[in-house]
């Protein structure tokens, strides 16, 4: 006869999630005037897989005075820092998981289209996308699908990621990568 024990639990607490593209666009208002008033500087997408090593804490010191769009497990290192709202819009707006990252493209159309901006690019978005796995690539294709430039990649780059394939994506797109948490903050106009 076995004896089965029950887990103990380690942590409490809440997460506010489901923040799919539907719900943000409920925020549409509040997040024009948010920009407007300057309450809101820029939006972070911070998508994508990060690791669990203590090495990789990158993403939870990146959390500044911006609101995060997120989708994938990237999320996992600052979602549970109480991060608060600005101005009634949560400072972490989770779409779900990279499979979801549709969501947060058509959020990016939505901003573009009630700003009345002619090119995504114009959009008061940093991309910095978290680079763990392949399943990531969802992300990255989703984004460049949509002529996105600019986008950061880290702590680490894909593995598959040749010379000649690296060279196309900076000449293309302007992609980079992540560089330390002060340095980037400075570089996307965070602080």
């Amino acid at each position: 006869m076995s004896l089965l024990v029950t887990p103990k639990e380690i942590e409490t607490g809440k997460i506010v999630g489901g923040f799919a593209h539907e719900q943000v666009f409920a925020l549409a208002d509040k997040v024009v005037e948010a920009v407007k008033s300057g309450a809101i500087r820029k939006f972070v997408v911070m998508a994508g897989y990060d690791g669990r090593m203590k090495s990789r804490e990158y993403y939870t010191e990146f959390t500044k005075d911006c609101v995060i769009l997120t989708a994938g497990c990237a999320k996992y290192k600052y979602n549970k820092l109480g991060l608060g709202d600005i101005n009634g819009i949560s400072r972490v707006l989770d779409a779900g998981q990279c499979n979801d990252s549709y969501s947060l493209a058509l959020i990016a159309l939505k901003l573009k289209e009630v700003f009345g901006l002619s090119d995504i690019n114009d959009l008061p978005i940093v991309y910095n996308i978290a680079w763990y796995e392949q399943k990531a690539v969802i992300v990255l294709l989703a984004l460049l699908s949509l002529g996105v430039k600019n986008i950061h990649l880290g702590p680490t780059l894909p593995g598959f990621l040749s010379p000649n394939v690296a060279n196309v994506l900076v000449q293309n797109f302007s992609i980079g990568t992540i560089s330390t948490v002060d340095e980037d903050l400075k570089a996307f106009g965070l602080v």
